[in-house]
């Protein structure tokens, strides 16, 4: 964390204008001592001491305006060869060098540069035999080259470690999303297991409740028997809750009971019709095992069917049939009660049914059966 906070630190620092001006002011007043100092610049020293520090002034805008940068660094220079003669200033050799960086790295019309770099080095042979002249201007064309293409180069790189950042913040973007999409999708699945668990037990302990009401003062007996499969109802919807909370901390131990599959239909069944409700079972096809979701959301729908049969379908027959097909399998439950399905409740029943099923692609459907009562089904395919 701290490699990467100085790291950041360095190149905020690298990529600040001041550092562009004391660059400048610093070749500046260096090629400005070397005019005045030395006999590398042609006469008078102070004009040309005053050109070769206006070439440097130049470099400030490096980054801000490289073409300009570029342009009138060199162009001060080239003034001095035409104005003054032919000079062989090592101190000019930087501020050249400098500026085919800059404007390599960070300009946008290559063109316009590569024009430029070619005017200047002509300038260099004026003046000069045809034998002098060209290895000049074939110099200066090769020490500006380099450090241009070195320029573009880095910009190159530059532009690659930018696109890298922005693959790597849509990823984190995309990743976030889909971890939120994740989570949604996990509470819409742990509310449809409650609602499940919940609505079912509440509509059995409810019915016992009112048979124990009615018969509490003529059969205590049977008002006993009432109130213990209330508590036998309540101790399974305990127990279901606690192995779905559970699964949903991870938190395997041998005490945890599995989530029901099919096979515990019939004490499904067994819990409905203790209710007050006649259900009978039938199955269609060979029974095979099925992958553990698809067990659990059908054990789901039919319990859901149960719920809803003993909400709204009065004293009914309900019939439950499981069909096991080559590619799935299929849930039905239809009473031939008065009830409709959709009393208190029974919308988001349905809803919640609808996304268990749509979840695997399957087909699902609640409505009017043809014996006057109501009926769900659902299916399930399994690809085999």
């Amino acid at each position: 964390m701290q490699a990467r906070r100085l790291g950041s630190v360095v190149r905020r620092v690298a990529r600040s204008p001041l550092l562009d001006i004391v660059l400048a002011l610093s070749l500046a007043a260096y090629v400005g001592l070397d005019a005045f100092r030395t006999s590398d610049w042609p006469e008078p020293h102070s004009a040309s001491a005053g050109l070769a520090v206006t070439s440097a002034c130049f470099l400030t805008v490096r980054r801000i305006s490289p073409l300009v940068s570029f342009a009138g660094a060199l162009g001060a220079l080239a003034v001095i060869y035409v104005a003054f003669g032919h000079y062989e200033a090592g101190a000019s050799v930087l501020i050249g060098l400098v500026a085919a960086y800059s404007v390599g790295a960070y300009g946008r019309n290559l063109p316009f540069a590569v024009a430029v770099l070619a005017g200047f080095a002509a300038t260099t042979g004026l003046g000069q035999p045809a034998a002098e002249a060209v290895p000049d201007l074939l110099w200066t064309c090769v020490a500006l080259s380099l450090p241009l293409a070195v320029g573009l180069t880095a910009r190159r790189l530059r532009g690659q470690a930018r696109a890298a950042e922005h693959r790597a913040d849509v990823l984190k973007q995309d990743q976030q999303a889909l971890a939120e999409a994740a989570a949604s999708e996990e509470r819409r699945r742990i509310a449809r297991e409650l609602h499940d668990v919940i609505s079912h037990s509440l509509g059995v302990v409810v019915l016992h409740a009112g048979a124990a009401e009615q018969v509490l003062d003529r059969d205590p007996d049977k008002a006993r028997e009432a109130l213990r499969l209330i508590r036998a109802a309540g101790q399974e919807a305990i127990t279901e809750m606690g192995t779905l909370v559970g699964l949903i901390r991870d938190e395997p131990g041998p005490g945890r009971d599995p989530q029901p599959t099919l096979g515990d239909i019939e004490r499904l069944v067994a819990t409905t019709r203790s209710a007050g409700l006649a259900v009978h079972v039938q199955t269609e096809g060979k029974e095979r095992d099925l992958p553990a979701s698809v067990e659990l959301n059908a054990y789901r729908v039919v319990q859901e069917g149960l719920t809803n049969a003993l909400k709204h379908a009065g004293r009914a027959d309900v019939r439950v049939v499981l069909r096991y097909r080559a590619d799935g399998i299929e849930v039905e439950v239809s009473d031939d009660g008065a009830g409709t399905g959709q009393g208190p409740g029974g919308r988001r029943g349905l809803i919640g049914l609808r996304e268990r099923v749509a979840v695997f692609g399957g087909r699902f459907e609640a409505g009017s059966d043809h014996r006057g009562g109501w009926k769900v089904r659902a299916s399930f395919p399994t690809g085999s």
